[in-house]
C-alpha cells in the first residue's frame, strides 16, 4: 500500500468518525428539544384543564404528552400550577427527559 493510499484511508476514517459523532450529537439535541416541547405542552394542557375545571389535569397532561410521542412520568398539581415530567425515546442514545410547570401568572390568580 502506498503512502498516499494510507493517507486517504486515514482521512476517510477520521471524517467518518466525525460525521458519526455529529449525527449522534444532533439526534440528542433534537430528542431533548422534543422532550422539552412535550413537557411544555403537557403542563399547559393540564393547567388549562385545571383552570376550566374540565376533568383531571394529569389525565389531560398525559394525553397531551402521548400526542407528542412522550411518556408522562409524573404529574403533580400544586395550587393552580401543574408540574409534569416527561420522557421521549432517543434511539440510539436512550431516553431524554424534561420537566415543565404551567399555571396562571400572579395577576391572573383567582
Amino acid at each position: 500500500m502506498s503512502t498516499g493510499a494510507a493517507g486517504v484511508l486515514a482521512w476517510t476514517g477520521a471524517m467518518t468518525t466525525a460525521v458519526a459523532g455529529l449525527t449522534l450529537l444532533g439526534a440528542g439535541l433534537l430528542s431533548q428539544s422534543r422532550a422539552e416541547t412535550a413537557a411544555d405542552l403537557a403542563s399547559l394542557a393540564g393547567a388549562d384543564s385545571l383552570a376550566a375545571a374540565s376533568g383531571d389535569p394529569c389525565a389531560v397532561a398525559g394525553e397531551a404528552a402521548a400526542r407528542n410521542e412522550a411518556r408522562l412520568l409524573s404529574c403533580e398539581v400544586q395550587g393552580w400550577d401543574v408540574l409534569v415530567r416527561v420522557e421521549v425515546d432517543a434511539a440510539p442514545l436512550g431516553a431524554m427527559g424534561a420537566r415543565s410547570r404551567a399555571g396562571p401568572g400572579p395577576a391572573e390568580l383567582p
